[in-house]
């Protein structure tokens, strides 16, 4: 009887061990096969809606994942506007995986804008020779804003400052000269301060020195396993890639300016599909990057205006004052196009169109303009001596008013018109004669409708 209890016991310690022993296997099976990693990705540009987005998605993505043991994000930024960025230090603030921000490579900065993101993180990791901070307001194509507008940012940026500050255990006061003095650390002056956390001269330093580490996320301390575990790129959707490509204020603009004169060009020469499909589509792409520019409307309507001052001075050429018009809103346009301070951005000239590409683009538009009228004046020219004699007398309707040059539509064409007498001075859609011809210029003379 003893013997068989004694047998069962070792039965049952044999089973339990058995079973241990397969658990043990099972899970370390599973964590061979499904390993933990780290997400990465990579900030290199102006902070725009759509970095904001991109980084969302990520903190979310990480957060459903098992397998996500942190987010490393390299970062080199001269800065951005105000909204994506606290769009972004509020998810990093919220966000239950531990984000590392690591500036890098070696030349790299964290302007203005990117001063926030890296104050926010759970762990702030800098590259040799790198810097951080000038986080001082300022429009957004670069101007100085006026005081009232500078001291109410800036204001806001500090306390936004303060409040990160707080939370990540970080010296508010060194942060804040960021903003209210446009100071500005490099990577050693950082870490002596306390700005950032480590100095890692590679991404694979930076995982191993940060090993051990704990920090405080909503979801309790978490003590940093990062030494030995391999990084998988976060990805940008197509959407992502697109929005970050027209989102360039230079390749916006282009696309505006194509666009444009595509649609000129259909609007002078109709029934060219073609125009108006590549203007539309230019068009559309250029109101899509808008949407991560900050963007001045009234700049907007300027170039529009120049390309309508262009179409009139196709319809009544010779005199060059609508295009002369048209080129100075243009130019003035293009310059303002990205200068929205209501939408003040951190920094000098990110959103800024390159000047040389305004002058250039200027140039090509001046010069195609000015041929196109010349070969349209010589095309005239080549009829001129007989067809014009012909219209002597003839009846015509005024297009535009005549003061003291107009438009005047005789048969089915339109001719640069002006008055022999001051006298009279007929509105639009009245009825006049022509008196005599001066090359593509017409004098008329007021005609009664029940005259003519």
């Amino acid at each position: 009887m003893r013997s068989n209890i004694l047998r069962t016991l070792r039965i049952a310690v044999l089973s339990s061990m058995v079973v241990l022993t397969m658990q043990i296997i099972g899970t370390a099976f599973a964590s061979e096969m499904d390993p933990k990693f780290i997400y990465k990705t990579e900030i290199r540009g102006a902070i725009q809606p759509s970095t904001a987005s991109h980084l969302k998605r990520m903190i979310g993505d990480a957060k459903s994942s098992t397998r996500v043991s942190a987010i490393l994000i390299e970062l080199d930024t001269p800065g951005g506007m105000l909204e994506p960025t606290r769009e972004i230090v509020s998810e990093i603030l919220a966000s239950e995986v531990p984000v590392v921000t690591y500036v890098s490579p070696s030349g790299a900065r964290a302007g203005s804008a990117g001063t926030f993101i890296v104050a926010a993180s759970h762990i702030a990791a800098m590259a040799p020779t790198t810097n951080i901070g000038a986080a001082t307001p300022v429009g957004a194509s670069g101007e100085e804003l006026g005081e009232t507008i500078k001291n109410k940012v800036s204001q806001d940026a500090a306390a936004l400052l303060r409040s990160i500050s707080e939370q990540r255990g970080r010296p508010s006061q060194a942060l804040e000269m960021t903003v209210t003095e446009a100071k500005s650390y490099t990577s050693m002056e950082a870490l002596e301060l306390g700005i950032i956390d480590v100095i890692s001269k590679n991404q694979i330093s930076l995982l191993e020195e940060i090993d051990g580490f704990t920090v405080i996320t909503p979801a309790g301390n978490i003590t940093m396993e990062t030494s030995n575990l391999k990084t998988q790129i976060f990805k940008r959707t197509m959407l992502e890639k697109f929005l970050d490509a027209v989102g360039d204020p230079n390749i916006t603009f282009v696309l505006l300016t194509i666009g444009s004169i595509a649609l000129t060009l259909e609007f002078i020469q109709p029934g060219i599909l073609i125009g108006g499909f590549i203007g539309l589509l230019a068009i559309s792409l250029a109101f899509a990057g808008m949407g991560q520019l900050p963007v001045n409307w009234l700049a907007v309507a300027l170039i529009f205006g120049a390309f309508v001052l262009f179409f009139v001075e196709a319809q009544a050429p010779g005199i060059g004052l609508y295009l002369c018009g048209g080129l100075i809103c243009f130019v003035v346009g293009s310059f303002l196009l990205f200068g929205n301070i209501n939408m003040a951005g951190f920094d000098r000239g990110i959103f800024g169109v390159n000047l040389w590409l305004i002058g250039i683009v200027g140039v090509i538009l001046t010069g195609s303009i000015i041929l196109a009228l010349k070969a349209l004046s010589e095309a005239i020219g080549k009829t001129m001596p007989s067809h014009t004699s012909e219209l002597i007398g003839a009846i015509g309707i005024v297009k535009t008013p005549l003061s003291p040059l107009g438009t005047v539509q005789v048969g089915s064409e339109l001719w640069t018109a002006e008055m022999q007498d001051d006298r009279s001075s007929p509105a639009i859609g009245d009825y006049v004669i022509v008196k005599n011809t001066d090359g593509i210029k017409l004098s008329v003379l007021k005609q009664d409708k029940d005259q003519s």
